[in-house]
């Protein structure tokens, strides 16, 4: 097999299809039992730690998704942050803030706070953009419409 040239990796079309197809009984199935046994699960738990667990998780994504963007906010600087606790130094206070947006927005998501939309359409993304950018400072929200343009 010879290798892909990596313009070829970029482009969209290398991802498609991205949804399962239609008919995929197996793929539901196994959805549909994911969900009864984490419904089952949840209703054992105490809500405080059903909540504790939301909030970690949140925080895991959080930094996760960020270190894919480049945006190396360590997870104890989250937290300071979620502790209202951020950094002297710019750059960093930056990061935090951000972090912080994306956990409140993932939040309003977990509430069913979010557009009443699916989640992959061009609706969603503006809602998805729309709640990131209300909530920064404008001088961020300038500094990374800058550095996507």
């Amino acid at each position: 097999m010879k290798p892909a040239k990596k313009s070829d990796l970029l482009a969209i079309s290398w991802m498609e299809p991205m949804l399962p197809s239609d008919g995929s009984k197996a793929s539901e199935d196994l959805a549909f039992d994911i969900i009864a046994n984490a419904n089952a699960l949840t209703g054992q738990l105490h809500p405080i730690v059903t909540e504790s667990v939301g909030d970690l998780v949140r925080s895991m994504n959080c930094y996760y998704s960020n270190l894919i963007e480049g945006h190396d906010t360590h997870p104890r600087d989250i937290d300071r942050a979620l502790h209202k606790d951020y950094s002297a130094e710019p750059q960093q206070r930056a990061l935090q803030l951000e972090a912080v947006t994306h956990i409140e927005v993932q939040r309003a998501i977990d509430k069913g706070d979010d557009l009443a939309d699916f989640p992959a359409s061009s609706a969603y993304a503006v809602w998805l953009h729309r709640e990131f950018c209300r909530r920064l400072p404008d001088d961020l929200v300038g500094r990374r419409s800058r550095a996507v343009s």
